[in-house]
């Protein structure tokens, strides 16, 4: 009944279909063209540009630490960059570099600061621990890397956007009423 009142027929269910195959194949294809277009700029550098690192390559790490840590091995995407080998090298030695180094710092314990929301008349709970699976650890650290993915790309966001300096901005007046 719901489909009635909205228009939707098996013959323009199957042809929406159709133009969604098609938009998957030409997003993925321009996704394989820009993979080798990268591919052929990186060549065998340290960097896509120069010989330091620059937005676009933290950009572009950020999306392929996503694209391989993250999505599951039957994405077609993945497996189009995965064609790349000079690009998943180039993924893996930025990542090592600049990534895991930082992570190898210490960092504070977690629960140094007095929590609002802790219970003071609450017992916790004692959980026995289980050994965890391979598939559960491989998802642990598919989301670390998923974190760590956005968080690039959020502070790499916020350093191109939010650069703007005072004088820039617009001046207004005070109107007397």
């Amino acid at each position: 009944m719901a489909k009635n009142r909205l228009g939707i027929t098996k013959e323009n269910a199957e042809q929406r279909e159709k133009q969604l195959k098609v938009y998957k194949e030409q997003i993925y294809k321009r996704a394989s063209e820009a993979y080798e277009a990268l591919s052929t700029r990186l060549g065998e550098q340290k960097f896509l540009f120069e010989d330091r690192p620059s937005s676009l390559d933290a950009i572009f790490l950020s999306h392929m630490l996503f694209i391989i840590q993250v999505l599951p091995e039957t994405s077609v995407l993945r497996c189009k960059l995965l064609e790349h080998s000079n690009l998943v090298r180039y993924a893996e030695k930025l990542k090592s570099e600049f990534l895991e180094a930082s992570s190898s710092s210490p960092s504070p314990p977690l629960q140094s600061f007095p929590s609002p929301f802790s219970r003071k008349g609450s017992k916790p709970k004692s959980k026995p621990k289980t050994e965890k699976t391979e598939e559960e650890k491989k998802f642990k650290k598919r989301a670390r890397f998923f974190l760590a993915a956005q968080f690039l790309a959020v502070v790499i966001y916020l350093s191109v956007m939010g650069g703007g300096s005072s004088s820039d901005e617009l001046e207004y007046e005070d109107e007397d009423y």
